[in-house]
């Protein structure tokens, strides 16, 4: 990985993630959860952005609720093993004063046309279903602001260089977007020393329920999440997987992809069983649910 050849040469290295908390976790933010803590172990330092103030303004979700929902996330993160020692960073946007001092500076780079270019792949979507603004209202903007902030403040006030963002494929905007700021910033006479190379790695959507086109904190329906019962992530996992074409296409394989404990020659085995509709598969996916339902149990203790 180019993120570790840059840590042996010594430059500061860092990925950053984050989720808006319009919700409790569903197996969509369990994957990127779980991708940080493998990069961890990577020898890669994370930061994980539990994003309140984005849902307060991004989708209209009461800021006490957000910041409770922080709360939760936080402890359950770090649960599943990921570890705050090392440069690692877990972290809600409320109490984070110089960051959002940060986001007030970066604003003077960026204007409407950037704004309305910025939209994620999904956003027609969720607006016919009433989630969010039409188009790219004052509040949306300010969340998108500070999110470009807690990337961009990690090397304009602690010094990284090089900062890789783990993003959904959908949100690919997002990235194009922090990249014409800090373009914008390099060629300011304000920020001539200023060397940040923003980089992305995206992680797939994960197909939904009922045809949903991915698994949404939005719409629960569509998805599996920490706080379903056990025999609902039993029934839902067994039979709901629906027609398919290939394992690439099925909910049960991809979420077997993203969140789990496989090796790749289990993987391997698994999409064999999947493919060619064994009865082997029925077991595997009885024994995934086994698997996801221990994790999701984390979120309750």
């Amino acid at each position: 990985m180019q993120e570790r050849v840059r840590i042996k040469n010594g430059e500061k290295v860092i990925a950053s993630t984050g989720f808006g908390l319009s919700g409790e976790p569903h197996v969509g933010t369990l994957s990127q959860i779980l991708r940080s803590i493998a990069l961890q172990k990577a020898g890669i330092p994370v930061q994980i952005v539990l994003g309140d103030l984005d849902a307060y303004n991004g989708k209209a979700i009461p800021l006490k609720r957000t910041i409770e929902l922080a709360k939760k996330y936080k402890d359950f993160i770090l649960s599943l093993g990921f570890d705050t020692k090392k440069g690692s960073i877990l972290r809600a946007q409320y109490n984070e004063l110089d960051i959002l001092r940060t986001s007030y500076i970066i604003g003077h780079f960026m204007n409407d046309k950037m704004f309305n270019e910025a939209e994620e792949d999904l956003h027609s979507f969720y607006h016919k279903r009433g989630k969010v603004d039409k188009g790219m209202s004052y509040r949306r903007k300010l969340s998108l602001n500070l999110m470009t902030a807690d990337f961009i403040h990690l090397s304009l006030k602690q010094g990284y260089k090089n900062v890789l963002v783990m993003l959904g494929i959908d949100e690919h905007q997002y990235i194009r977007f922090g990249r014409e700021v800090v373009a914008k910033m390099k060629k300011s006479k304000q920020f001539e020393n200023f060397g940040m190379t923003l980089s992305a790695i995206y992680s797939p959507m994960i197909k939904g329920f009922y045809n949903y086109p991915k698994m949404s904190k939005s719409f629960p329906k569509s998805s599996i999440n920490v706080n379903m019962k056990p025999n609902e992530i039993r029934k839902k996992i067994i039979y709901g997987e629906g027609k398919y074409d290939k394992p690439e296409n099925n909910v049960v394989y991809q979420m077997m992809t993203c969140v789990g404990y496989y090796s790749p020659k289990e993987l391997k085995r698994l999409y064999g069983l999947c493919l060619n509709k064994k009865p082997g598969w029925k077991i595997a996916k009885k024994n995934y649910a086994e698997m996801l339902i221990k994790i999701c149990s984390k979120w309750k203790k």
